[in-house]
Formats: structure tokens, C-alpha cells, sequence
């Protein structure tokens, strides 16, 4: 039975599993999930109506990380958590702080700007643009530095930052002069792991 991957396209932890699973070469079928309209056998898999829900025979994985790290341990090549424990603790430390606590800006506008789930407020909208936009400069430092987020490779680090990014200029957020940024997602961009997990087009929020 093939993997089956429930998933919204625009959404960056979704966004994540499917990069992981085009990386590690494993075919899999994708349910497109309407958010705003949540279908029946997407609410029958899912405990928490949210994406992504990894179906793998009758395993039944939800959260993105808990997929990715399903996804290393079977399917162990590429290596894309690391290769001792020190590299794997510095991958998910920073997958953690990502999508627990650095991406809180780009979901705050996107619950009050997309999803309507929040009342609009001009001055939160301003405070969440600008602590996105010090995120980025910190990542523009690091590149600048570093050709990768973490432990000096490519890793799913790498790839949960593609996605998040990605859907900050999709939704309308600007790189603007961030050389090392730009050189970062340039080579994300060269994967074709990365080409063939893109979504046709990205919600307008700015």
C-alpha cells in the first residue's frame, strides 16, 4: 500500500514532509486538504484537524517532525538528521525553536489575515511583520557565515526553514538585500527535491 500524505500545499509543516519524502526517493499519493472546508476522510484520519497525517499501511503518524523522524529512521538514506547524537540534538533543537517559536510571527498573521480567526489589528499586524523580518536578518547573518542552518550540511533543519521561508514571500513578506539569504535558498532552490515538493501558487496575506 502506497504512503499517503495528507497535506495543504501552502502549509510549511506539510511543505516539510513533502520535501523529506522527495529526498528519501519514497512514492507517495497526496490528499489535498481544504482548511477551510475540511473534508470528511481528512477528518477521519486526523485527531487534530490539522496537517500534515502521514497514512503508511496502518500506521498513522501526525506532526510534521514526528513524521520526518518516522520517515530517517525508515528510510535511513540520505542522512538528513545527523549522523551521532550531538549532530541529531543540534537538528531538532532547531527544528523545535523554529516551529514552536520563530515562525509564531508568520502563523499570527496568517490566522488574522487569512484564516480570519482573530480580529484585525493594524498595530499586532506591524509587530509580528517586524519581528519576522528580525528573524530574517539573524538567518541573513547566519548565511552569510554558514552555507547551511545546522551541523554544516544540508539537514531537515534545512528544509522546515525552506518551507517556513517560502511561505513568508508567497503570503508577501520581501527578502529584500539579504545576500546571505538569498544564497541559502539558492541552493535549497537547486534540489530537485525542493522544485518537485513546490505548490503552483501561495494564499496573497500583504
Amino acid at each position: 500500500m502506497a504512503v499517503k500524505l495528507y497535506s495543504t500545499t501552502y502549509c510549511p509543516y506539510a511543505w516539510s514532509v513533502r520535501i523529506v519524502l522527495n529526498e528519501k526517493g519514497v512514492p507517495f499519493d497526496v490528499f489535498e486538504v481544504d482548511l477551510k472546508n475540511k473534508q470528511a476522510e481528512f477528518l477521519s484520519v486526523s485527531p487534530t484537524a490539522k496537517v500534515p497525517v502521514l497514512c503508511d499501511g496502518a500506521t498513522k503518524i501526525w506532526e510534521s517532525m514526528v513524521i520526518n523522524e518516522y520517515l530517517e529512521e525508515k528510510y535511513p538514506e540520505p542522512n538528513l538528521l545527523g549522523e551521532n547524537p550531538e549532530e541529531r540534538a543540534a537538528v531538532r533543537t532547531t527544528v523545535i525553536d523554529l516551529n514552536w517559536s520563530r515562525s509564531l510571527p508568520l502563523a499570527k498573521l496568517a490566522s488574522v489575515l487569512f484564516y480570519g480567526s482573530e480580529k484585525k489589528d493594524d498595530e499586532r499586524v506591524r509587530r509580528q511583520v517586524r519581528l519576522w523580518y528580525q528573524f530574517l536578518d539573524e538567518l541573513d547573518e547566519h548565511f552569510a557565515e554558514d552555507d547551511w542552518l545546522t551541523i554544516g550540511r544540508f539537514s531537515v533543519a534545512d528544509i522546515n526553514l525552506y518551507a517556513t521561508v517560502s511561505v513568508s514571500v508567497g503570503f508577501g513578506m520581501r527578502l529584500g538585500e539579504r545576500a546571505g539569504l538569498h544564497g541559502w535558498l539558492a541552493r535549497m532552490n537547486g534540489r530537485a527535491s525542493v522544485r518537485r515538493s513546490a505548490p503552483e501558487a501561495l494564499p496573497q496575506l500583504m
